[in-house]
């Protein structure tokens, strides 16, 4: 005799064991839209990166374009770029027979890791003494100081854009006579507020440049994550804390590859090591930099024994 419960059903009846199994069915129904959801969130996010990549490599193609068309409608200027005194004969450098001359060069005897030049016998310059540093290397043209100073200083905050093709032609020479090898170009980074403010990324004009000229594959491969202080009156090591973690890799093709740093000016190294430990931690084999100039004289920075260099 049956006692109204329906033994088929486990001792529940026909109402309760449907509804029991409409609860787990619907459990699993709302797994299975959580997940679905989540696929389509990590898709969409998949999507946007690569739309950005994208649109970070269209800019710097457009770029160039834009440049060559400029170029072809309006030839360069044919006055010297430091002094502004028309050349009377074409020039490598678009610069002045007597500019040239008082130009500052790094000499042929420069410390192993930054590049500045060092007068006696040493093989690094007191600052790469006491200082590890993430790049291999840094190789610049130019000494920070009087005519190459006053060109620099056109070119990054006189709205000179055009002195990138001097000095970048500069660097590139460099680069040659230094024997440097990279595999890909990068670009020290702003934000979008720092490059706003300035109308333009002079790293970027000179890597543009230098690219062009080396033939070399050039990535946007940093990002500037976060806004810093202004680094020009900090001593070495807090020029090292404004930057730390300021920068990020977002190009998994400097993996295993030699990549070149590209950016104006080099003093105590801060900026240009910030960089490269992003890349590093990339993937990035190696990292070299490559600046218009080198300070001869470095901000005092504080070795890791307390003692100061200068």
């Amino acid at each position: 005799m049956s006692d109204g419960k329906d033994e088929s059903f486990g001792g529940f009846d026909g109402d309760e064991a449907f509804s029991y199994g409409g609860d787990e069915a619907d459990v699993c129904e709302g797994r299975e839209e959580k997940q679905e959801r989540n696929g389509r969130d990590q898709s969409k996010n998949k999507n946007r990166d690569r739309l950005k990549r994208f649109a970070e490599r269209l800019k710097l193609a457009l770029g160039k374009a834009a440049r060559a068309f400029r170029d072809a409608l309006f030839p360069p200027d044919i006055t010297c770029d430091v002094c502004g005194e028309e050349l009377t004969a074409q020039t490598r450098y678009r610069l002045c027979a007597e500019c040239t001359e008082q130009l500052p060069r790094v000499g042929e005897h420069v410390c192993l890791v930054c590049g500045a030049p060092i007068t006696d016998e040493a093989d690094y310059c007191i600052r790469c003494q006491y200082e590890e540093s993430a790049f291999l290397k840094n190789r610049s043209p130019l000494v920070y100081d009087g005519k190459a100073r006053e060109l620099i200083h056109k070119f990054k905050f006189g709205g000179k854009k055009y002195i990138a093709q001097t000095l970048g032609a500069m660097m590139a020479d460099e680069y040659l006579k230094r024997g440097m090898h990279a595999e890909i170009a990068a670009i020290v980074p702003m934000t979008h507020a720092e490059e706003k403010s300035r109308g333009y990324n002079q790293s970027e004009l000179l890597a543009n440049e230098i690219a062009d000229r080396l033939k070399l594959p050039l990535l946007p491969a940093l990002v500037k994550t976060k806004d810093t202080a202004s680094q020009k009156k900090l001593t070495g090591k807090e020029r090292a804390q404004n930057l730390k973690d300021a920068f990020t890799c977002t190009y998994i093709q400097v993996k295993g590859r030699k990549v070149l740093l590209i950016d104006d000016v080099f003093t105590t190294g801060a900026t240009a090591n910030a960089c490269a430990e992003a890349l590093i931690k990339a993937g990035a084999r190696e990292v070299c930099v490559l600046t218009a100039a080198v300070t001869k004289r470095k901000i005092p920075v504080e070795s890791n024994d307390g003692k100061t260099a200068i």
